[in-house]
């Protein structure tokens, strides 16, 4: 399955588990939406049927006894309105949903009717008795039954409204509890979904990034956790950076070869310009002239620096090579240290600089490394400490021992860098130009070559620097590096034992 659609199957997945508690709450919404259409048309449409049907017979019973005590032709007419009325409401109130409720009330109303009936024709033909009889037998009881009957259809109307009621209550409470536990549900899901899409996506875009920050760093030949046989675009991505980082390793060492063929080509003809110039300087060739032994000298000078440069070029490239071929055996490093001390007095003595070794608890009497490339890095760093500390500044050596390592401090009180350059000096050709520090005479390579060399042993440099108050170079060397030959380390550590 590529990227792309399983990017498209997690956003279809995570809106379908949004949209179910969506889809569910609609439906209940319709129903409860039925429910209130039930209660506004069946409930109300019953109560104002039998609002009006209890009216209804309140005038048709007022209309009878005013017939009775009239006898004349519009109370008649009244009261046969009134029956008429009240025959619609009963019918309006069986219309309404109600019929079997409504249905003793129709009988009775039925008996009623014809009792009423009965009087109007005693009355007509003047027998008062008679219709008095009747009134106070049957129309009077009549229509107390009827009150009577309408009671049932009340309280059914009543019983209707609050079933209605709780069923909508009963389908909220549903509904709201279905609905949020959907939504826990497909939020959960949601952020499974999310979590699982971020890590397919942000894993192998991390593990690229490490490994393009690793090719950035100098290392050709980063090993990546995602396979390149990948299905999916990150498989290809793979397979490209595999070519990439086996292209620049190629170019890298084609690179250092010929930087190392180079140098070892310039270093003849520079040596016999140096040589020729040397004799006529000597005046072998003849006499020369104080300007010229100047020029000479100028040229000799000039020469002298490219052999150093050429030589640090192939340095750096032996080492970026990995066949600067260190020399491992055993140093004594007290003696060494001291050694280094002596030499670099003379130089303080030489630049007026207050310089000091300064060694912190007993060390070890014995270290593996080469004791040459060392003193190369330690002289490096001195170097560039005299070279930017003004006269009679502070000037220390600091040299310690810690478990399993070795810790040495170059601390000067110059000009410091400036914290944007301070990352890049180890970097080769680099140099520090500002206005505390114009850009010195030098190569601008003898940070890297120290970075390479103490790389080499295991170890670790850095730097650090507070401009206008001077810089910190700290190295740490193990003191047996993981690179010395086994039989040498043994023989070193019985050595300290």
């Amino acid at each position: 399955m590529n990227l792309r659609t399983r990017i498209v199957l997690s956003l279809v997945g995570s809106a379908v588990l949004l949209a179910a508690p969506a889809v569910y709450g609609a439906r209940a919404l319709r129903e409860l939406q039925g429910i209130a259409q039930t209660i506004r048309t069946r409930d109300a449409a019953g109560s104002l049927a039998l609002g009006r049907l209890q009216a209804a017979l309140g005038e048709a019973e007022n209309a009878q006894r005013v017939q009775l005590a009239l006898r004349d032709e519009d109370a008649r007419s009244r009261a046969d309105a009134a029956v008429v009325r009240v025959n619609l409401r009963l019918r309006d109130l069986a219309a309404a949903g109600y019929a079997r409720e409504t249905e003793p009330a129709v009988q009775q109303w039925s008996i009623l009717r014809e009792a009423l009936t009965v009087q109007q024709r005693y009355i007509l033909a003047a027998e008062l008795n008679r219709a008095d009889s009747v009134q106070a037998q049957v129309v009077a009881p009549g229509f107390a039954a009827m009150d009577r009957l309408l009671e049932p259809i009340a309280q059914a109307i009543d019983r209707g409204g609050e079933e209605s009621g709780r069923r909508a209550e009963l389908v909220a409470t549903r509904a709201s509890t279905t609905a949020l536990a959907a939504l826990a549900f497909g939020l959960a899901a949601a952020v499974l979904l999310g979590v699982f899409l971020t890590r397919s996506l942000l894993g192998p875009i991390q593990e690229l990034r490490g490994g393009m920050a690793r090719v950035a760093g100098g290392d050709f030949d980063p090993s990546l956790q995602m396979p390149p046989d990948r299905p999916d675009e990150f498989g290809d991505l793979a397979r490209s950076f595999g070519t990439m980082t086996t292209r620049l390793a190629e170019l890298d060492r084609l690179k250092a070869e010929f930087m190392s063929v180079a140098s070892h080509e310039i270093k003849t003809p520079l040596n016999v310009i140096k040589g020729y110039a040397s004799l006529l300087h000597d005046g072998i060739y003849g006499s020369v002239s104080d300007e010229q032994q100047k020029a000479l000298a100028s040229v000799i000078g000039q020469t002298d620096h490219l052999t150093r440069l050429v030589k640090r070029l192939l340095d750096i490239s032996r080492l970026e090579a990995g066949s600067g071929g260190m020399d491992f055996r055993a140093i004594e490093f007290p003696h060494w240290v001291s050694e280094l001390a002596a030499g670099f007095e003379v130089l303080a003595h030489q630049s007026n600089a207050n310089f000091a070794v300064e060694m912190d608890g007993p060390l070890p009497e014995t270290i593996v490394g080469d004791p040459d490339r060392l003193a190369e890095v330690v002289g490096n760093l001195m170097s560039n400490a005299f070279k930017f500390t003004p006269p009679e500044g502070p000037i220390r050596l600091r040299v310690a021992a810690q478990p399993g390592e070795i810790l040495l401090e170059v601390v000067d009180s110059g000009v410091g860098i400036p914290a944007d350059k301070l990352p890049r000096i180890f970097e080769k050709f680099f140099q520090v130009d500002n206005e505390a520090q114009p850009r010195s005479a030098g190569s601008g390579l003898g940070l890297a070559i120290a970075r390479e060399i103490v790389e080499g042993h295991g170890g670790t440099i850095s730097a650090s620097s507070e401009p206008g108050r001077g810089t910190t170079f700290r190295v740490v060397l193990p003191e047996q590096p993981p690179e010395a030959p086994a039989a040498l380390q043994l023989r070193t550590n019985q050595a300290t034992t």
